[in-house]
């Protein structure tokens, strides 16, 4: 790789002054936030700040700190065009969503690109390749990767432990913040005094500052709160610091997020009402705490998190969300006790058998068979499962169709998951195991809670070109559309007069730009092959003039 000496020699001479540097605005608009450090993401927390650019592309992003850019990455997912500079002081900045890299990088991407013949990228640079100075233009403002619209995603990590950190709570940036937090939702689930406990949902509070009558509440029971902070000059929906739920005045939970290892971010999943976000798309924290959650280093509770009500009489009910700079919001019930509040009929039709958090699980029943790894559960569960259906050579379908669990139970692993099946002679390789719906997804080789059955996939993707009618593409962009209504797609390759050309595959759509470097003027022949899961092929080609 080609070494920048004379700009090496800057770095050295400077070196005494960047230990001393203060972190700078990466924009030049105003500081405004769509989204911050620790946001419920579902699946993870939100790792880093969303600087908000009005909807616009192309602003000029700066190094927020001298140092070198250690690492570049593109993906049509996650960071998109990312950019990472490692700094002197023991911190790196990362820089997603970007549209485009200075004209050196963007080079060197794209020299990458082709010899490899892939549009994922992820170069790894020494401190003497790119060495950048606190205000450099790294890139431009983009949308790309996992983005809703465009904006600079900013992380400042520790270099050493990778470990995110929170640059509002730490004092690198500091917004005007005087707004409380915001609580949209309150629910109230009860707990069954069974072996393993189940629960089910008793309150459901959209307006939950308007609640004014006692609330009742079985013997065991526990709150989930959909909060969300708020700060001058924007309109959307931040990030809470900590969560608090207090008892008759004494601490039942308490979760902050602080500086959050993204490995520990998987057990999210653990700390919210999983179903709730699985069905209605919004992250409530829970007040109940799972004992196979890795997130206790961060979590004070009393019972569990469980509250407790041994008596009949009226006790006080205190739930709080406080944001990065102390801003409080408080809700206060009152709750009681009510021995009619019973757990909903069991469903008759399905098997059950308790299942242990902390050991292997497995059943075996008729055509099935399927097992979970010891640590994959949060808390101990009653599992259930059944048949639902039988073969549908209509639809592909080889097997008997199994529930497996309850999608709403949250798993940090998936199982093993074994089906028996009449695969027709001669089409073993098209066989697949696929999540049963109105389509036939393949599910992958470990799966988690949810309906399954084997499938067999004998037809290919299909192919749609946008643009002029769908007869001839021209112009400086051109864009696919394809599908596959079985196992889905897997892979696309797009060559231009025979020879591998770049192009990206987001979603169902597959996209390319005409370049004057990599292309002529005048006329040209594009091929496009798309290759489902189980190896089905469907080519197309094409003259287009450029």
């Amino acid at each position: 790789m080609k070494r920048f000496t004379a700009l090496a020699v800057a770095i050295v001479m400077g070196i005494c002054t960047w230990a001393q540097e203060r972190a700078i605005r990466p924009l030049d608009v105003p500081m405004s936030f769509s989204g911050t450090y620790g946001e419920l993401r579902h699946d993870h927390f939100h790792s880093g700040l969303d600087w908000s650019v009005g909807g616009k592309q192309g602003d000029p992003i700066h190094a927020i700190k001298s140092g070198y850019i250690s690492r570049v990455t593109v993906s049509p997912w996650g960071y998109g065009n990312g950019i990472y500079v490692t700094h002197p002081d023991g911190t790196t900045s990362v820089y997603g969503h970007m549209q485009g890299f200075t004209e050196a990088i963007a080079r060197l991407v794209e020299e990458e690109q082709y010899a490899n013949e892939s549009f994922n990228v992820n170069l790894l640079f020494g401190p003497d390749d790119f060495p950048v100075r606190q205000g450099d233009v790294i890139g431009r403002v983009g949308n790309t990767g996992s983005s809703f619209g465009p904006h600079l995603h900013l992380e400042i990590r520790d270099t050493e432990s990778d470990v995110s950190m929170n640059s509002i709570s730490h004092g690198v940036y500091k917004p005007v913040d005087k707004s409380t937090p915001f609580f949209h939702r309150v629910c109230f689930y009860g707990l069954s005094e069974d072996p393993v406990e189940g629960s089910w949902r008793i309150h459901n509070f959209r307006n939950p500052s308007s609640v004014r009558d006692t609330v009742r509440l079985p013997h065991r029971s526990y709150v989930a709160m959909d909060v969300t902070d708020r700060q001058e000059g924007t309109a959307s929906k931040l990030a809470v610091e900590e969560y608090r739920v207090l008892l008759d005045d004494t601490l039942l939970f308490s979760f902050k997020v602080g500086d959050m290892p993204s490995a520990r971010g998987r057990y999210i999943k653990s700390l919210i009402e999983f179903g709730e976000s699985r069905s209605g798309g919004r992250d409530m924290v829970k007040s109940r705490v799972d004992p196979n959650n890795l997130l206790l280093d961060r979590i004070e509770c009393h019972n569990d998190g469980v509250i407790v009500l041994d008596d009949d009489g009226v006790h006080s009910l205190r739930l709080e969300a406080v944001d990065e700079h102390g801003n409080r919001a408080v809700l206060r019930y009152r709750v009681r006790r009510d021995d009619g509040i019973r757990p909903p009929e069991r469903d008759t039709t399905v098997s059950s058998s308790p299942w242990i958090w902390f050991t292997q699980n497995g059943v075996t029943d008729g055509s099935m068979a399927y097992f979970l790894p010891a640590g994959a559960l949060y808390n101990n569960i009653n599992f259930t499962w059944r048949k639902v259906a039988g073969p549908d050579p209509s639809r592909g379908i080889v097997s008997d169709v199994w529930e497996i669990g309850s999608p709403d139970i949250p798993l940090q692993m998936s199982g093993e998951l074994e089906i028996e099946a009449d695969i027709p002679e001669g089409l073993e390789e098209k066989a697949y195991m696929a999540r049963y719906g109105k389509t036939l997804a393949s599910s992958g080789v470990q799966v988690g809670f949810g309906t399954y059955c084997v499938a067999v996939d004998t037809v290919p993707p299909t192919m749609t070109f946008l643009g002029n009618k769908g007869e001839i593409v021209s112009g400086s962009t051109i864009r696919i559309r394809v599908a596959d209504d079985a196992s889905g797609v897997a892979s696309a390759r797009v060559e231009i007069d025979g020879k591998w050309y770049l192009s990206m595959l987001k979603g169902d759509v597959i996209s390319l730009e005409l370049k004057e470097n990599r292309l002529k003027r005048g006329k040209h022949e594009i091929n496009v092959t798309v290759t489902d899961i189980c190896g089905n092929e469907a080519s197309e080609t094409r003259t287009f003039s450029y």
